[in-house]
């Protein structure tokens, strides 16, 4: 059974993980009062609506606040660039009992000064878009290495190098000529996302690469581990190759059909929530 919120369209989940879920409110549209017209989209460990905690996962605050501004430096060392998408800010409040408190009436309780916490970050939202035409799909192939390059010229790995962290805008965004340099027309940009598991070049782990399984070289037992240590880079770069296959084939190369990793899809959130009231 699917929770009310979802029924009703105030709550839009648009993807969930083991680590997090992206969602829509439909308190961000004043105009229709639909989810799925929101302009933006919320990133975090549970879905708030109207300051509770209205479906899971229920991730710990802590555990949630240190992931998102972790992630929102990334975002912020990243910088503004046509594709990566764009962060519009990190969404923070008191988070006393699981509800978000009147910012008016953080002080001390109980000895202690409450303390903003982090619980989602905002973003700009893609619209939906067909499967594109081959032309169009080697123009994104071209973006989405851009993207890459951009990331890296940042002095960061991105880590979850994959394509389902793209989000194509189809002509919807001013963000884009709607026409690359070599003159394929794309009809509007493609940009990057999710940068939860990303560090700079200098904090990334040397023996473990954290991409989905299908990114990673085929032919071993342990394919995240880096044999011989220190190949991160050499790692991203593969992944890269991998992901432009896919993206101009519209197929994998390798690999499992599904990413059967511990960021898989565990079911629809509302479903969960709902079985549970």
């Amino acid at each position: 059974m699917r929770h009310p919120l979802l029924v009703n369209g105030q709550v839009q989940v648009l993807g969930q993980t083991l680590n997090s879920v992206i969602y829509a409110v439909a308190t961000d549209n004043p105009t229709t009062h639909l989810a799925k017209d929101s302009p933006t989209v919320l990133k975090g460990g549970t879905v708030w609506y109207e300051g509770r905690e209205a479906l899971g996962p229920n991730k710990p605050a802590d555990e949630t606040d240190t992931v998102l501004r972790k992630e929102a430096a990334m975002y912020t060392a990243l910088g503004p660039h046509p594709r990566i998408l764009r962060f519009v800010a990190l969404e923070e409040a008191v988070l006393p009992g699981g509800g978000i408190d009147d910012p008016s009436s953080v002080g001390e309780g109980e000895g202690e000064v409450r303390k903003k916490k982090a619980w989602a970050l905002r973003l700009e939202r893609a619209p939906p878009a067909p499967a594109p035409d081959v032309l169009t799909r080697l123009a994104l192939a071209a973006q989405f290495a851009e993207g890459v390059a951009h990331i890296h010229a940042c002095g960061i790995i991105w880590g979850d190098l994959s394509t389902r962290n793209a989000l194509w805008f189809d002509g919807s965004d001013d963000g884009g000529s709607g026409r690359d340099r070599g003159g394929i027309v794309t009809n509007g940009p493609l940009k990057l996302c999710d940068f939860a598991d990303s560090e700079f070049f200098a904090d990334y782990s040397t023996e473990w690469y954290d991409c989905g399984s299908r990114y990673c070289r085929p032919g071993s037992t342990r394919p995240h581990r880096q044999q011989p240590p220190g190949q991160t880079l050499e790692r991203e770069i593969s992944a890269l190759g991998s992901a432009v296959y896919e993206i101009v084939e519209w197929k994998i190369p390798y690999g499992s059909e599904r990413d059967v990793t511990d960021d898989e899809d565990v079911g629809r959130v509302g479903e969960r929530s709902a079985a549970g009231d």
